[in-house]
């Protein structure tokens, strides 16, 4: 427990996973309100930056993640940990859900017999050929009743994707993809968000480059009937938070043989995987910071930085959330182009020092 005790007289008490370190109060000085945002994101299931980035899965499993992405980490309420990683204005687990419980502390049931799996009607789940050494890295499979169940499987702070997060997910990467909607096929998304080569996928898995950190790999599945498909090596399902009608879902699939991300549907008793998501406030600003703007935001290559007239010879710097100065450089004019192409994917504070305040959260992709 790490207590911060505020100019207010008021204390703020909250749970990290990771210890910022002593650069954290470098960042944001004495300000209250940032740090009091600040201390929003780092409750006991917000993700933060792991160092020393490597390709394994948190479970074990080799060659699973990009290395030249930043991941944050982030346990369940079994205490299953998982790699996260923020992709435009969300952050998103980089693993398939593992959880056996809901948020609450229930149960999910796990039902291994296939007539009872083919009737049922509420929330169940199991291993890929009830096998639990498929679990790690693949994860559960789970129908879509436990995607839909107001007790949620995701961490606190957590939740199944909707339709409107796995499309800023999918047009992300691939801006005319129309959320992989059928009508909009083909697309190039799913490259961007399979794990590379051929250890987990079968071949081809064409123009897989894992650019978003996603690192999404095949699990396989359990048809309504209750019967396992024959392979985990070919496709990648995840539920949706949505529903197609009575009884059907949505699921985005990825497949072995092409690059394209594609909203599927079928019935609720199907047994997919389950990835969590959660909103990523895009700035923490105050009075004074109407006139900064940075632009656009996710960046690839470069920042446009605009501010006041008065902040002219200040210094920007940029930071990653462990506190370490990553970047900086001198504001000569109104606007300035902050090269940020040597940076890793993920998320950055872009500070200025002389300003009465300034973070703003900028994500490069």
């Amino acid at each position: 427990m790490i207590i911060v005790e505020l100019k207010t007289d008021t204390t703020i008490q909250y749970d990290a996973i990771h210890s910022l370190g002593d650069n954290f109060m470098n960042i944001i000085g004495t300000n209250r309100h940032i740090i009091t945002v600040l201390l929003s994101l780092l409750t006991a299931t917000v993700s933060l930056p792991v160092s020393g980035q490597e390709t394994s899965h948190s479970c074990g499993s080799a060659d699973v993640h990009n290395a030249n992405v930043s991941y944050g980490k982030v346990t369940d309420i079994d205490g299953n940990a998982y790699k996260t990683v923020t992709i435009d204005r969300l952050v998103w687990f980089a693993e398939n859900l593992r959880s056996t419980r809901f948020q609450n502390g229930d149960s999910i049931p796990n039902v291994p017999d296939s007539a009872a799996w083919s009737v049922l009607k509420s929330p169940g789940m199991c291993s890929y050929r009830n096998d639990p050494t498929f679990d790690c890295p693949q994860g559960k499979l789970y129908n879509q009743h436990v995607a839909l169940d107001e007790r949620n499987p995701c961490p606190l702070g957590w939740r199944v994707p909707t339709i409107a997060d796995f499309n800023n997910l999918i047009n992300t990467f691939d801006p005319d993809a129309n959320g992989g909607a059928p009508s909009s096929l083909p697309n190039s998304a799913g490259g961007a968000l399979k794990n590379v080569g051929s250890r987990y996928w079968s071949a081809p898995n064409p123009n897989a480059t894992n650019v978003s950190g996603f690192s999404a790999i095949p699990n396989g599945g359990r048809a309504n009937s209750g019967a396992f498909s024959s392979s985990n090596d070919r496709t990648a399902s995840y539920w949706y938070a949505s529903q197609v009608g009575p009884g059907m879902g949505f699921f985005l699939e990825l497949a072995y043989t092409q690059d394209f991300a594609v909203r599927n549907a079928y019935w609720a008793e199907y047994g997919v995987c389950i990835r969590c998501v959660q909103d990523l406030p895009t700035s923490i600003n105050e009075t004074g910071m109407s006139t900064t703007h940075v632009f656009p935001n996710p960046a690839d290559e470069s920042l446009h930085l605009t501010v006041a007239s008065t902040l002219i010879g200040s210094e920007y710097v940029v930071s990653d959330l462990t506190g370490r100065v990553v970047l900086r450089g001198s504001i000569h004019a109104e606007s300035v182009i902050v090269s940020i192409a040597d940076l890793h994917v993920g998320m950055y504070l872009l500070s200025i020092p002389n300003a009465k305040t300034n973070v703003i959260k900028v994500v490069k992709r």
